[in-house]
């Protein structure tokens, strides 16, 4: 009798090992199960960038900037970064960013979004404030959804004849003075700018492209 206990022993051990491992693993298991549920889920849209040397807007032009949203759900524009990387002239990568709600002092001494989206029903036609936040058409902003259709512009009309845009040399980092100490320079027709737009909360890439100024 006493050597059939010592063999049962070790049997009873490896058993219960397996037990304890079998419900670790399901522990484990419910755990990575829960995290993978609260995950968020990139929306799906289809976008197009533009970049423009002179867009006409009335009796002038300026370079300009659009993204138009062309089909898929709709995108919260707080809920987006956009990141660009242009090599000027000297051959410096000047890297840009764009996640929350920015604004420029254009040539009436008010303020404009440097992005806004140009939807007119839904929207006062005239984006220009008084303060330099919180206007709901302008990106960042919790009330500027973009929705298939907008277009999201850079307020270059509002300067006037005056050819400039400080909305796109925002977005694009070019108020900057490189290492070889120039100013951010060579933005023209044919130029390539590297355009990358993430939705923040699931941290998904939603547009990667290489775009040409025209």
């Amino acid at each position: 009798m006493r050597n059939t206990d010592v063999g049962v022993s070790p049997v009873v051990g490896v058993m219960l090992m397996l037990a304890v491992t079998v419900i670790i693993a399901a522990i484990v298991s419910a755990a990575a199960g829960g995290l993978s549920s609260t995950e968020r889920k990139a929306p799906s849209a289809i976008l197009e960038v533009h970049f423009y040397e002179n867009r006409t807007y009335g009796d002038f032009s300026a370079n300009a900037m659009t993204i138009e949203h062309i089909s898929g759900n709709t995108l919260q524009t707080k809920d987006l970064s956009i990141t660009t990387y242009f090599r000027n002239e000297t051959g410096h990568v000047i890297k840009g960013y764009l996640a929350e709600e920015e604004s420029v002092k254009v040539d009436s001494g008010k303020y404009s979004g440097v992005l806004f989206i140009n939807d007119q029903n839904r929207f006062d036609p005239i984006t220009l404030q008084d303060s330099d936040s919180g206007y709901k058409s302008w990106f960042g902003n919790a009330s500027a959804v973009l929705m298939a259709g907008d277009v999201l512009i850079t307020p270059a009309q509002y300067y006037g004849t005056s050819h400039k845009n400080l909305a796109l040399d925002t977005i694009l980092n070019f108020q900057t003075i490189d290492p070889a100490g120039q100013m951010n320079n060579g933005y023209r027709a044919g130029a390539v700018i590297t355009v990358k737009i993430v939705h923040l909360p699931s941290g998904q890439i939603i547009f990667d492209k290489d775009v040409v100024v025209v």
